[in-house]
């Protein structure tokens, strides 16, 4: 949440001259109604289905560059679906960053802002587990999104 996973996935996949998806949208679109609401009425629980039900139906789908909700590691399944569909990256950033950017956030419904900023980094640190397992991680305090892009495609021009 926060690292830039839209923006910088956005760049990257014009650099590899890919399609670009960000999953999150496509769950608004299917379900025609915002997360926050989602998550309103229906529980994160239902969310992640959401989220893992998408996954799912990518495969056998063209190559391209996708971003993915913070919390789709958390399940087993979903990690593994994303290492078979391709490389994984994550988008490091120090808490003091990710805190700062989510500070101005209003849509982002694990966010209530300045009240469970403690949650929150909890909830940050068990992911940090699944993150680390990445293929590519990119620390990106610092950088512009471009540079995390271009960090990016020259890593993925590495591994291939």
């Amino acid at each position: 949440m926060g690292a830039g996973k839209t923006t910088v996935g956005q760049l990257l996949a014009e650099i590899l001259h890919k399609s670009f998806i960000d999953l999150d949208a496509k769950i608004v679109e299917r379900e025609q109604r915002a997360i926050a609401s989602i998550f309103a009425a229906d529980g994160e629980d239902y969310f992640r289905d959401c989220e893992t039900s998408l996954l799912m139906a990518l495969d056998g789908e063209l190559a391209a560059v996708y971003a993915t909700g913070g919390g789709m590691v958390v399940r087993e399944v979903n990690r593994d679906a994303m290492t078979s569909l391709g490389k994984i990256v994550y988008l490091s950033a120090s808490w003091t960053t990710l805190k700062e950017r989510l500070q101005s956030s209003a849509d982002r419904p694990l966010v209530e802002q300045k009240s469970n900023w403690g949650e929150l980094k909890t909830l940050w640190d068990k992911r940090q587990v699944f993150y680390r397992k990445a293929d590519i991680i990119v620390q990106t305090d610092g950088l512009a999104p471009l540079q995390v892009a271009g960090n990016i495609a020259d890593q993925l021009s590495i591994k291939e």
